[in-house]
């Protein structure tokens, strides 16, 4: 927490919020790389995570006034995101933020002027993420050196982090592989998702494309699961935040305290459940964008309406491959 908190209420107090939500959105990222297992070495997560996330805003920002060249990039990351999952659970998170972060930079406000002001303005979000990203994990790394790791930490046992699985990843090639499934699954999700938000006409119609590609999962259950817990969560969260503004009417250094504190309660509650997780983060989001001065209720009312579009878009992607592998007979190896 204090990666995230000190450079959010320094750059508040110095006059530059949108600074310090940059910094404390790489932290925050890199921060739930700790849970992940290790890639390499125990923090090899962390480290992947800060630099995918970086190039991912840099891309994301570059882009975003060129919605044909956004939709073929956000295709070809969903797509290797869908195939990560081959590599382990570590490499599939990395490469779920990198879409996350992918499109919400795309829908970074624009920089006037030429090309060069916006790969400037591209350059300085990557710079800021990156920032955050390796202040997080040096923050992790020096509490791990004196925090003994919990003797509850569960591991696959036939995971080896060490090794790059190379040839079993190049295995997955191929049409009855789940992993080659989900990820064309992915990909036709995130066009259809990019294509929604690029034509809705709400400044964080980025949550669209985001909720979509957060959602599904490999397992058909777990993708339902997860598309209901996501909506009750959000519908909880948006309720709680409703409360909070009308009673608290939070500005400045209180935004600041009230981010701090759903994203605590997101950090203890990621293993426990997902739709207690979702009403933390619903939370997080709704004060950290305060913060850059979006209205609470609207920014609320948007996440509400872009979960619903999202999920639903994730969900019915999912069906329609579903029955069509069935009738064509190409079945995954689990369902």
């Amino acid at each position: 927490m204090p990666a995230i908190g000190i450079p959010l209420f320094v750059a508040i107090r110095l006059g530059y919020p949108g600074t310090g939500v940059l910094l404390s959105s790489g932290a925050m990222c890199v921060g739930f790389g700790s849970f992940q297992q290790p890639l390499f070495r125990r923090w090899g997560p962390m480290l992947a995570a800060a630099v995918g996330i970086t190039i991912s805003a840099m891309v994301g920002a570059a882009a975003r006034d060129h919605t044909l060249l956004l939709a073929a990039i956000a295709i070809l990351w969903a797509f290797l995101y869908g195939m990560a999952n081959s590599l382990g659970p570590a490499a599939a998170w990395v490469g779920m933020e990198c879409c996350v972060f992918l499109i919400i930079s795309s829908a970074a406000p624009a920089s006037a002027g030429s090309p060069t002001d916006t790969l400037h303005q591209a350059l300085l979000r990557g710079a800021g993420v990156f920032c955050g990203g390796v202040l997080e994990m040096l923050a992790i790394l020096i509490f791990w050196r004196f925090v003994p790791r919990a003797t509850s930490t569960l591991t696959d046992p036939n995971f080896d982090p060490a090794t790059l699985r190379w040839e079993y990843f190049l295995s997955h090639f191929a049409p009855k592989s789940i992993h080659f499934q989900f990820a064309l699954r992915m990909a036709v999700t995130m066009a259809i998702a990019v294509a929604v938000y690029r034509t809705r006409n709400f400044g964080n119609a980025y949550w669209v494309a985001m909720t979509a590609i957060l959602l599904p999962k490999p397992e058909f259950a777990l993708t339902t699961l997860r598309t209901v817990h996501r909506f009750v969560g959000t519908l909880l969260g948006a309720g709680l935040c409703t409360v909070l503004i009308v009673f608290v009417r939070p500005t400045g250094e209180t935004l600041a305290l009230l981010v701090l504190l759903f994203l605590f309660a997101g950090y203890c509650l990621l293993r426990v459940n997902y739709g207690a997780f979702v009403v933390c983060i619903t939370g997080y989001v709704c004060f950290i964008l305060a913060i850059v001065r979006l209205p609470e209720k609207v920014v609320l009312a948007h996440r509400i309406e872009a979960t619903i579009l999202g999920g639903a878009i994730g969900l019915i992607v999912h069906l329609i491959f579903r029955a069509t592998r069935r009738k064509l007979h190409i079945l995954p190896e689990i369902d």
